[in-house]
């Protein structure tokens, strides 16, 4: 039998963010078919409960708001479906969003994760092209690998949690408490690496798809979210251990992972990156050729040397697994 709406069950996670919220519903309400829909509400006041009054196609849960990570571990009681979604409240779907992916699990064999790229915008202007949308592209990458999948957080068909489709039972298995308190406000990648332990992912290529908003009470713009040394570290060995076979995921982790390592460690210290740099050395996380790349932004040889390898795997690598919605 082939996937239909109704094997999608979609939470909307919210907090203190009304306003925001109805425009998350609104968003999800614009697809062409549904199935259940729930707002778990950890909020410390009763406003969202206000604004959602004129959408009764909502199922409102309220949760603990001193209770960590209430919303996710009451959805997962709640979740029932094939598939689950979780959007969060700051962010918006294309209206075609569903209609693609359910082609896509249609078509596709074993799909553990179906999510898609990203545009960004900032506080509360809408881009235009969420309030005039045209069609999506209707191609998709397919992602058969759980360490490919992983590599793609730092490369060209990188994905969010918020919006995507995941089976439900992959769901079940995450501690999301202990992946906070090993990787900090990067356990999202984690829990999505750790999903694809078994199946498939798919990435819509248009970024369109997922519309996430960046804005002042953003948890990625709140400095008690940042990294400590210890969970930068500890991400840094979970992508390296993912790079490791095949051989062409160790050059996409060589591209990027001190870039990385850099903009955690500076949201949270502001300096003496160069110390924590000489650390990773000495655990084997990066190498004294990865600093030479690193520093090829203010050198036009080492710009030069290290061209090639920008090109093939930034560029050309993934166009391998683009294929299209027929």
């Amino acid at each position: 039998m082939p996937f239909t709406s109704k094997d999608i069950e979609i939470f909307i996670f919210t907090r203190n963010r009304p306003e925001m919220c109805v425009q998350a519903i609104e968003s999800v309400l614009a697809q062409k078919s549904l199935g259940d829909i729930f707002l778990l509400d950890n909020s410390t006041d009763d406003k969202t409960l206000e604004f959602i009054k004129n959408y009764p196609q909502v199922k409102y849960i309220r949760t603990q708001p001193d209770k960590p990570f209430a919303n996710f571990i009451t959805a997962q009681s709640l979740m029932s479906k094939p598939y689950t979604m979780v959007l969060h409240d700051d962010d918006l779907i294309h209206p075609q969003y569903l209609k693609l992916a359910l082609e896509i699990l249609n078509k596709e064999k074993n799909i553990t994760y179906l999510g898609s790229r990203n545009t960004i915008f900032y506080g509360n202007n809408l881009p235009k092209e969420y309030l005039n949308p045209s069609d999506l592209k209707k191609e998709y990458y397919f992602i058969p690998n759980q360490n490919l999948f992983t590599l793609t957080f730092w490369s060209k068909p990188n994905s969010n949690w918020s919006s995507a489709i995941i089976k439900t039972g992959a769901y079940k298995r995450i501690d999301i408490k202990a992946l906070y308190i090993k990787y900090g406000k990067v356990h999202d990648l984690v829990f999505m690496s750790q999903i694809m332990g078994t199946g498939n992912a798919a990435i819509l290529n248009d970024k369109r798809a997922l519309f996430y908003r960046n804005h002042a009470g953003s948890d990625s713009n709140n400095r008690a979210t940042t990294m400590s040394e210890e969970q930068i570290i500890n991400l840094l060995k979970l992508f390296f251990e993912r790079s490791r076979t095949p051989d062409f995921l160790r050059k996409i982790y060589f591209l990027y992972a001190l870039t990385i390592a850099r903009e955690y460690y500076t949201k949270r210290y502001g300096k003496d990156f160069d110390k924590f740099m000489l650390k990773l050395l000495e655990l084997g996380l990066i190498t004294h050729k990865m600093i030479l790349y690193d520093r090829r932004r203010t050198n036009i040889l080492l710009r030069l040397r290290f061209l090639p390898k920008q090109l093939l795997y930034k560029l050309n690598f993934w166009k391998r697994y683009l294929r299209k919605i027929t």
